[in-house]
């Protein structure tokens, strides 16, 4: 990274005689003529509004992005005219596969469109008509407990890393913004709906972090994305919809129905972006496949642990006594999600049929 020597401006006699000029009303203004290209954007599709898709117009536009980021290390955005002498901000993520998917723009657009509010659109009222028992509760309460954790981290894993990307790639750093804030809403809904349900929340364990240590100690960003965007979201997608099914009661259905929502936007750029980033550079396959595989050994460590799984089987039964008998249902849960985990990387194309989590699985059956 070049060093940016500053200047001191206040004993510079020279910026203070520029400025006594300016302020006695000497105005300079050549500024304002520039070579850059002029064009008209409008909106497609007036109902939506003008959208990225709709400024994705010649230097404007993210078709345009180099593979290998040279002319811009500011902070202005793609098409602003760019000066000899600019600071270097100190990007050191230039290249567009390390981070880029072609959806991400949609994505971002996505998110906006259909954000909601988690303090007046569940509906909180019904926590003061729960149907079910206690021990449902109180089980409900240790998988909250879980997305909360599980949440923040999906949330920290954006903002580790956007600071570090090239401001050329806004449409992308955007999104990233949007998705923290997804994943604040969720860590706070999460929160609040054990609260709000009488039980509290549930308790931390040691399995849970050790696999959100090993997806926040990614090494590089695509490492970090896919196993955030594929594994842990995809996590969370099957949580959030097993607790809808499970719970009668209209609060968790609508946390589940708005929350399966907005983490399937991360899995859909996770996968399109591991196959952006193969597709420009396909040797990165083995290093990516290997680091899925060690994820999902930490992940196995939370699947077999004895709370996740107690309350898993608690949640699917419905009370504690019955819980043993739902032990199977359980299984065929995991089942289902190591499939539809094993297609995600497949369809990246970092697959692993003989995967940890595979292997885990068909253990359990057996």
């Amino acid at each position: 990274m070049a060093y940016y020597a500053r200047d001191d401006f206040f004993n510079n006699p020279e910026v203070l005689e520029r400025s006594v000029d300016i302020f006695s009303g000497n105005l300079e203004i050549g500024w304002k003529d520039l070579d850059i290209e002029l064009v008209r954007c409008r909106p497609s599709d007036p109902r939506r509004g003008l959208t990225f898709e709709d400024t994705n117009v010649g230097s404007y536009g993210w078709d345009q992005i180099p593979e290998k980021i040279r002319h811009n290390y500011s902070m202005a955005p793609r098409g602003a005219f760019l000066p000899e002498g600019l600071p270097h901000l100190g990007y050191d993520i230039n290249r567009k596969s390390e981070v880029w998917a072609d959806n991400a723009p949609a994505l971002y657009e996505e998110s906006k469109a259909r954000r909601w509010n988690p303090t007046r659109e569940v509906p909180w009222d019904a926590v003061e008509q729960i149907a079910h028992g206690d021990e449902l509760e109180r089980g409900l309460a240790q998988l909250y407990t879980d997305l909360t954790c599980m949440a923040t981290a999906l949330g920290d894993i954006p903002s580790k890393w956007v600071w570090h990307i090239n401001q050329e790639l806004l449409e992308l750093k955007m999104f990233q913004c949007a998705q923290m804030f997804d994943a604040a809403r969720l860590a706070d809904v999460a929160r609040k709906r054990p609260i709000a349900g009488g039980t509290g929340l549930g308790r931390d364990h040691a399995p849970l972090g050790e696999l959100l240590k090993c997806v926040l100690d990614s090494g590089n960003f695509p490492c970090a994305s896919a196993s955030a965007h594929i594994l842990l979201a995809g996590l969370m997608q099957t949580l959030l919809r097993h607790i809808g099914a499970c719970s009668p009661n209209a609060a968790d259905q609508t946390i589940s129905r708005f929350g399966v929502q907005d983490v399937s936007r991360s899995i859909a750029y996770g996968v399109q972006h591991m196959q952006y980033l193969l597709n420009e550079r396909p040797d990165e396959a083995t290093s990516l496949t290997g680091h899925l595989d060690e994820v999902e050994n930490a992940l196995i460590g939370y699947l077999a642990s004895p709370i996740f799984f107690s309350a898993m089987a608690l949640v699917t039964a419905g009370s504690r006594e019955q819980a043993a008998d739902a032990v199977p249902q359980v299984a065929a849960l995991y089942r289902r999600f190591s499939n539809e985990h094993r297609e995600r990387r497949n369809s990246a194309g970092i697959g692993n049929d003989a995967s940890p989590l595979q292997a885990f699985v068909t253990e359990l059956e057996a």
